[in-house]
C-alpha cells in the first residue's frame, strides 16, 4: 500500500512539473512581441553607441627575429689576434642578453619610449612626435597654462632637460605603457613578435608605432653586435699599425740595398743591415698575412652575430578600428536584449507564482 501510494505522488509531481514548464513557456510565448521589440531597442543603442563613441585606431608591426651567431673554426685562426688583445672568440658567442621574450619588455621600457616620442614626427607642424602626441590627446593647452616656454621645447638634447620635461616624459610614458601600448608573442613556438599601438588618431597610432619599431630593433641590433664590433675595430687597428710596420720595413731595406749598391762579396759585415731588415720584413710580413685574415674571419663573423629582424606585417591605412559592424551589432543587440528581456518576464512569473502559493 505504502509502496502504491509513494508511486503515486512520485507520478504527481512529475506531472506537476511538466504542467509548470508548460504554464512557463506559454506565459514566454504570449510575450513573444514584447520580446522582440525589447532585442530591436537594445540593437538600437548598440547601433547609437557604436556611432556616438570615438573610435580607436590599432597599428599593428609583427615580424621574426633570427639571431645566427654561431661559427665554428675561429680557433685556428685565434693565436695572432690573441697577442694583439683581442679575441675572435668573443665575436662567434651569441649574446643571451635580448632574446624574443625579454624583447616583449624592452618595447615596453621608459627608455625606447621616450626616444620614440622624442623622434621626428612625419606630420607637418609638429616637430617631434611629443608635440603629436600632446595635441590629439589633449594635453597641449594644459601645458601652455602650466609650462615655461623653454619647458615646452623638447627639441633640444636630452641632458639640457628640466625638472619638468623630465616629469612629463615620466607621465607620458606610464599612460602609453598603460592604455595605448601591447607587445605579444602570438605563438609560444615561434620567435614572431607583435606590437600594437591604439589611439583615437589614426596618424598618430600609425606614426608612433612605425618609430617604436625602428627605434627598439636598431637598438637591439647595436646591442647584440657590440662586443663584435668593438673586437672587430680593435683588430682593424691592430691590422693596421702591422701594416705600418711591414711598410717601415720595406722602406729601410730599400733604403739600406741602395747605400752600398755594389757591396763587395768577400766583405760579410756589409750583409749583416741587409739581412736584418730581410728578416723584419718576412717576419712583419708573415704576421700581416695572418692579421689580414683573421680580420676577414672577424668580418664574417660580425654579419652572423648581427641578428636578423624580418618585417612580416606593418600597419597600412585605413588602420583597424575598434568598431562593429552592422552584421555584429544585429546578432549581439538581438541575442542581449532577447536575453535580457526573458529574464526580466521570468523573474516577474517566478514572483508571482511564488506570492500565489
Amino acid at each position: 500500500m505504502n509502496a502504491e501510494r509513494n508511486d503515486t505522488d512520485r507520478q504527481l509531481t512529475f506531472r506537476e512539473l511538466i504542467s509548470r514548464l508548460t504554464s512557463y513557456f506559454l506565459h514566454i510565448w504570449s510575450k513573444k512581441w514584447k520580446i522582440i521589440l525589447g532585442a530591436v531597442v537594445f540593437t538600437v543603442i548598440l547601433t547609437l553607441y557604436n556611432v556616438v563613441k570615438r573610435p580607436s585606431y590599432t597599428a599593428r608591426t609583427t615580424f621574426v627575429l633570427e639571431n645566427s651567431s654561431s661559427m665554428g673554426g675561429l680557433g685556428q685562426f685565434s693565436s695572432l689576434a690573441s697577442l694583439a688583445g683581442v679575441s675572435l672568440n668573443g665575436l662567434s658567442e651569441g649574446s643571451v642578453l635580448f632574446q624574443i621574450d625579454n624583447i616583449q619588455e624592452l618595447y615596453r621600457s621608459r627608455r625606447m619610449i621616450e626616444e620614440t616620442l622624442l623622434k621626428p614626427s612625419n606630420q607637418s607642424g609638429f616637430p617631434l612626435l611629443i608635440d603629436f602626441f600632446a595635441e590629439v590627446s589633449d594635453l597641449k593647452d594644459r601645458w601652455v597654462d602650466r609650462m615655461s616656454n623653454d619647458d615646452l621645447n623638447f627639441a633640444k638634447p636630452r641632458e639640457q632637460f628640466s625638472r619638468t620635461q623630465d616629469s612629463v616624459l615620466m607621465v607620458l610614458t606610464e599612460m602609453i605603457q598603460e592604455n595605448h601600448l601591447m607587445v605579444s608573442k602570438p605563438s609560444r613556438k615561434l620567435s614572431v613578435l607583435a606590437v600594437s599601438f591604439s589611439h583615437k588618431d589614426e596618424a598618430l597610432a600609425k606614426d608612433f608605432n612605425e618609430n617604436l619599431v625602428e627605434t627598439v630593433n636598431d637598438f637591439y641590433i647595436r646591442t647584440n653586435t657590440k662586443k663584435a664590433r668593438e673586437s672587430l675595430s680593435l683588430l682593424q687597428h691592430q691590422t693596421d699599425s702591422v701594416k705600418k710596420v711591414l711598410d717601415a720595413a720595406l722602406l729601410e731595406l730599400a733604403k739600406e740595398t741602395e747605400r752600398i749598391p755594389n757591396a763587395n762579396k768577400l766583405l760579410v759585415t756589409t750583409k749583416v743591415p741587409i739581412q736584418k731588415l730581410n728578416i723584419d720584413v718576412q717576419t712583419s710580413g708573415v704576421v700581416y698575412a695572418e692579421m689580414v685574415k683573421n680580420l676577414e674571419i672577424a668580418k664574417t663573423s660580425l654579419r652572423n652575430t648581427t641578428p636578423l629582424i624580418q618585417i612580416i606585417d606593418y600597419p597600412i591605412l585605413p588602420l583597424e578600428d575598434n568598431t562593429w559592424s552592422y552584421f555584429k551589432i544585429g546578432v549581439l543587440g538581438a541575442l542581449l536584449g532577447g536575453i535580457f528581456v526573458v529574464f526580466y518576464f521570468t523573474m516577474i512569473y517566478i514572483y508571482s507564482k511564488a506570492m500565489v502559493d
